[in-house]
């Protein structure tokens, strides 16, 4: 019976929006070898993957024609052949919620991002801050071209006063309001929001293998409002919660020594 484990990548597989290190390359080509199948389930694009993972798409003995690139949380789903990326499947945003819901949508957004960087007139701002990403939108109050030091600086006052959580809370309020109750908003990372369709999230990939003797999932965000939530919860005993890189090569270990 087949066994895979799915990864988030920022926070998990890579430091947030970093590339990723050879050591977690050698990880995932010792998951293999051990008969596991091997799945990057992110909230990113498929740009970014390709962008991050680089190292394993790189590795000599890696197999990455036989992983599952699952972005926007699984609502994209990928396969590499020779020539490339192969879609198996893409979901839409605008034509689940309708062209005027979805207006509604930004407009919502739009206005909620004024009034924060009005609120907080010191935040470094830099680049687009929504990102439409097919079946999710990202939106990221900073930008989503910020520099590691404005990022920085943007984690640290979000860390002393709960910006995110403020402005998810105000932007659930206004979703519902607006006829939106099913659309939801999660913290995205360490810096933006997700936002997408109810039941889009991360499990919407656990579907394409509900025929696996086990599934695990590993992720960085799997507390409250985090975008890992769900899959964690779905997963059960077979998921983990990580602090970076560093530990998910020890989570990997485990996984391996208790097969």
């Amino acid at each position: 019976m087949k066994k895979i484990i799915l990864f988030d990548m920022d926070g998990t597989l890579t430091p947030a929006r970093q590339a990723m290190s050879a050591e977690v390359a050698n990880e995932l080509y010792n998951i293999q070898k051990e008969g596991y199948e091997i799945g990057i389930l992110t909230g990113s694009g498929l740009d970014y993957i390709k962008q991050q993972c680089k190292s394993m798409f790189e590795h000599e003995l890696l197999n990455c024609f036989d992983m599952h690139y699952l972005p926007c949380n699984g609502t994209k789903y990928y396969r590499l052949e020779q020539h490339g990326m192969k879609r198996v499947y893409e979901e839409s945003m605008i034509g689940y919620l309708s062209n005027s819901r979805w207006k509604m949508l930004i407009r919502i957004v739009a206005t909620l991002h004024s009034s924060l960087i009005h609120t907080y007139a010191d935040m470094p701002l830099t680049g687009n801050f929504i990102s439409y990403r097919g079946s999710t939108l990202n939106w990221c109050p900073i930008g989503r071209q910020a520099e590691d030091s404005d990022r920085s600086a943007w984690i640290e006052l979000d860390k002393a006063h709960s910006i995110r959580q403020e402005w998810l809370n105000l932007a659930r309020n206004k979703f519902d309001a607006e006829g939106l109750e099913d659309v939801v908003i999660k913290l995205g990372g360490d810096t933006s929001f997700d936002i997408y369709p109810k039941g889009w999230d991360k499990t919407y990939a656990f579907t394409n293998f509900a025929h696996y003797k086990e599934i695990y999932f590993i992720g960085d965000r799997c507390e409250g409002n985090g975008n890992d939530t769900e899959a964690y919860k779905l997963a059960g005993k077979l998921g983990y919660s990580t602090t970076g890189p560093e530990q998910t090569i020890k989570i990997i270990k485990k996984i391996l020594e208790n097969k």
